[in-house]
């Protein structure tokens, strides 16, 4: 009874520390995917209906004009989302005043019409697609201060339907060690 009783309890002991140990794992890699995130904002679009015009206009204050930085739109739509591809204007003002305006064009799902996106993620409710894709990888921010991000559909028709959050994502490229 003693030495099964004493076999009992290790293994009680040997589940909690792989639980322990699982939930450690979980959180570090939790952490290291988001310790190099400078930014990220999402907007909702009312009604999954993103009406030619209108723009998610997102701010942020940038201080680190040393380290590259990869940028990434966020995209999250419906099933009713009738295309498979989405292009959009990302207009760029710098705290100095001067801007661009860049055409991006972002694949959602392949030639057979499987979205490309998970249903897990920040964006995601499990109900609806959402996709993240890198538009410009290891570029310097020229100078600090606020940058204002307007992002804006540029399919051609008036109202898109199915594109519930579209956002924008800055992660710092990471050292190599």
């Amino acid at each position: 009874m003693e030495k099964h009783r004493g076999n009992l309890i290790r293994s009680r002991i040997r589940c909690n520390l792989a639980g322990i140990l699982a939930i450690a794992t979980a959180l570090a890699f939790t952490a290291c995917s988001d310790e190099n995130t400078v930014f990220e904002e999402n907007v909702e679009i009312a009604d999954a209906r993103w009406a030619v015009g209108d723009r998610a206009v997102l701010t942020v204050d940038i201080t680190d004009t040393v380290s590259q930085h990869n940028f990434l739109i966020n995209v999250r739509n419906t099933e009713d989302y009738p295309y498979r591809n989405l292009y959009v204007f990302l207009k760029t003002t710098f705290p100095n005043g001067k801007s661009s305006r860049d055409t991006i064009g972002l694949y959602l799902a392949d030639a057979s019409g499987r979205w490309l996106g998970s249903g897990n993620g920040y964006l995601s409710s499990g109900r609806y697609p959402s996709a993240r894709v890198m538009y410009a990888y290891n570029k310097r921010f020229p100078v600090s201060g606020t940058y204002t991000f307007e992002i804006e559909q540029a399919m051609r028709t008036d109202t898109l339907t199915g594109i519930r959050n579209i956002g924008l994502r800055i992660e710092k490229k990471p050292a190599h060690k």
